[in-house]
Protein backbone atom coordinates (compact mmCIF):
# COMPACT_ATOMS: atom_id res chain seq x y z
CA UNK A 1 0.00 0.00 0.00
CA UNK A 2 1.51 3.36 -1.01
CA UNK A 3 2.52 5.72 1.76
CA UNK A 4 3.48 9.38 2.15
CA UNK A 5 7.25 9.96 1.95
CA UNK A 6 7.30 13.74 2.53
CA UNK A 7 4.59 16.28 3.32
CA UNK A 8 4.40 19.96 4.12
CA UNK A 9 1.53 22.36 4.84
CA UNK A 10 2.18 26.04 4.14
CA UNK A 11 0.11 29.23 4.20
CA UNK A 12 1.58 31.49 1.47
CA UNK A 13 0.36 35.04 1.10
CA UNK A 14 -1.53 35.41 -2.18
CA UNK A 15 -0.85 38.50 -4.28
CA UNK A 16 -2.55 39.10 -7.62
CA UNK A 17 -4.42 35.82 -7.09
CA UNK A 18 -1.20 33.88 -7.68
CA UNK A 19 0.56 30.98 -5.95
CA UNK A 20 3.61 29.53 -7.70
CA UNK A 21 4.84 25.94 -7.30
CA UNK A 22 7.63 24.00 -8.92
CA UNK A 23 9.92 23.45 -10.61
CA UNK A 24 8.27 21.13 -13.09
CA UNK A 25 10.05 20.56 -16.38
CA UNK A 26 7.34 19.77 -18.91
CA UNK A 27 8.57 18.20 -22.11
CA UNK A 28 5.34 19.49 -23.62
CA UNK A 29 3.28 21.64 -21.29
CA UNK A 30 -0.40 20.68 -21.00
CA UNK A 31 -2.97 23.29 -21.98
CA UNK A 32 -3.61 26.06 -19.47
CA UNK A 33 -7.01 26.47 -17.87
CA UNK A 34 -8.48 29.24 -15.73
CA UNK A 35 -7.28 27.67 -12.44
CA UNK A 36 -3.78 26.36 -13.27
CA UNK A 37 -1.44 28.03 -15.76
CA UNK A 38 1.89 26.59 -16.86
CA UNK A 39 4.36 29.39 -17.52
CA UNK A 40 8.00 28.37 -17.66
CA UNK A 41 9.23 25.68 -15.27
CA UNK A 42 6.34 25.42 -12.82
CA UNK A 43 2.66 25.89 -12.15
CA UNK A 44 0.79 29.06 -11.31
CA UNK A 45 -2.24 28.33 -9.15
CA UNK A 46 -4.90 30.98 -9.64
CA UNK A 47 -6.53 31.70 -6.32
CA UNK A 48 -10.03 33.10 -6.11
CA UNK A 49 -9.01 36.10 -4.02
CA UNK A 50 -6.15 38.50 -3.24
CA UNK A 51 -4.22 39.21 -0.07
CA UNK A 52 -5.06 36.20 2.06
CA UNK A 53 -3.36 32.97 3.15
CA UNK A 54 -4.76 29.71 1.70
CA UNK A 55 -3.52 26.32 2.83
CA UNK A 56 -1.23 24.59 0.32
CA UNK A 57 -0.31 20.98 1.09
CA UNK A 58 2.49 19.25 -0.83
CA UNK A 59 2.56 15.45 -0.62
CA UNK A 60 5.18 13.08 -2.03
CA UNK A 61 4.10 9.42 -2.16
CA UNK A 62 6.08 6.26 -2.93
CA UNK A 63 3.25 4.95 -5.17
CA UNK A 64 -0.20 6.04 -6.43
CA UNK A 65 -1.55 8.57 -3.93
CA UNK A 66 -4.81 8.06 -2.09
CA UNK A 67 -7.19 10.88 -2.89
CA UNK A 68 -8.23 12.77 0.28
CA UNK A 69 -11.81 12.15 1.43
CA UNK A 70 -13.29 15.54 0.64
CA UNK A 71 -15.24 17.14 -2.14
CA UNK A 72 -13.03 19.11 -4.50
CA UNK A 73 -14.07 22.06 -6.66
CA UNK A 74 -11.14 21.48 -9.01
CA UNK A 75 -8.96 18.52 -9.90
CA UNK A 76 -6.31 18.06 -12.55
CA UNK A 77 -3.68 15.38 -13.18
CA UNK A 78 -0.66 15.11 -15.45
CA UNK A 79 2.85 13.62 -15.70
CA UNK A 80 6.06 15.62 -15.76
CA UNK A 81 9.71 15.40 -14.74
CA UNK A 82 10.64 16.87 -11.35
CA UNK A 83 14.06 17.91 -10.07
CA UNK A 84 15.21 17.35 -6.45
CA UNK A 85 12.64 19.54 -4.73
CA UNK A 86 9.21 21.09 -5.13
CA UNK A 87 8.55 24.51 -3.57
CA UNK A 88 5.70 26.96 -2.92
CA UNK A 89 6.75 30.54 -3.71
CA UNK A 90 4.84 33.84 -3.62
CA UNK A 91 5.16 36.57 -6.26
CA UNK A 92 7.76 38.33 -4.13
CA UNK A 93 10.04 35.29 -4.38
CA UNK A 94 9.51 34.22 -0.76
CA UNK A 95 9.71 30.44 -0.37
CA UNK A 96 7.10 29.02 2.00
CA UNK A 97 7.86 25.32 1.98
CA UNK A 98 9.63 22.56 0.10
CA UNK A 99 9.31 18.81 -0.26
CA UNK A 100 12.18 16.67 -1.51
CA UNK A 101 11.77 14.24 -4.42
CA UNK A 102 14.06 11.95 -6.38
CA UNK A 103 14.61 13.44 -9.83
CA UNK A 104 12.48 11.72 -12.44
CA UNK A 105 9.06 11.41 -14.04
CA UNK A 106 6.08 11.90 -11.69
CA UNK A 107 2.33 11.73 -11.67
CA UNK A 108 1.02 15.01 -10.27
CA UNK A 109 -2.52 15.60 -9.00
CA UNK A 110 -3.67 19.14 -8.17
CA UNK A 111 -6.90 19.60 -6.17
CA UNK A 112 -8.56 22.67 -4.74
CA UNK A 113 -11.64 23.54 -2.71
CA UNK A 114 -12.98 26.77 -1.29
CA UNK A 115 -12.42 28.88 -4.40
CA UNK A 116 -15.97 30.14 -4.05
CA UNK A 117 -15.45 31.55 -0.54
CA UNK A 118 -16.77 34.97 0.31
CA UNK A 119 -14.28 37.68 1.15
CA UNK A 120 -13.96 38.20 4.89
CA UNK A 121 -15.51 41.43 6.20
CA UNK A 122 -12.97 44.25 6.34
CA UNK A 123 -13.30 44.40 10.13
CA UNK A 124 -11.97 40.84 10.34
CA UNK A 125 -9.44 41.16 7.53
CA UNK A 126 -7.28 44.30 7.80
CA UNK A 127 -5.41 45.31 4.68
CA UNK A 128 -2.82 44.12 4.23
CA UNK A 129 -3.70 41.00 6.21
CA UNK A 130 -1.68 40.46 9.38
CA UNK A 131 -1.46 36.71 8.85
CA UNK A 132 -3.49 33.60 8.08
CA UNK A 133 -7.08 33.09 9.26
CA UNK A 134 -7.38 30.26 11.73
CA UNK A 135 -9.40 28.26 9.19
CA UNK A 136 -8.08 28.57 5.64
CA UNK A 137 -10.57 30.00 3.17
CA UNK A 138 -9.09 28.00 0.29
CA UNK A 139 -7.27 24.65 0.32
CA UNK A 140 -4.91 23.28 -2.33
CA UNK A 141 -3.44 19.75 -2.30
CA UNK A 142 -0.67 18.74 -4.71
CA UNK A 143 0.19 15.03 -4.70
CA UNK A 144 3.23 13.58 -6.47
CA UNK A 145 4.36 9.98 -6.98
CA UNK A 146 6.87 8.27 -9.29
CA UNK A 147 5.54 7.40 -12.74
CA UNK A 148 7.54 4.16 -13.00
Amino acid sequence: MPKVVDITDVRPRVSYRTIQVGPIFFEEAPADDDVVQIPGDGLTLSSSDNDFYPLVRLEVWDGPASKPNASWDYERAFCAPLAESFTVVDLGGVSYGTVMVRPGQYHIRVMCRGRDHLEAPLALDPFPPQGPHEDPLEIWVIQMWPAN
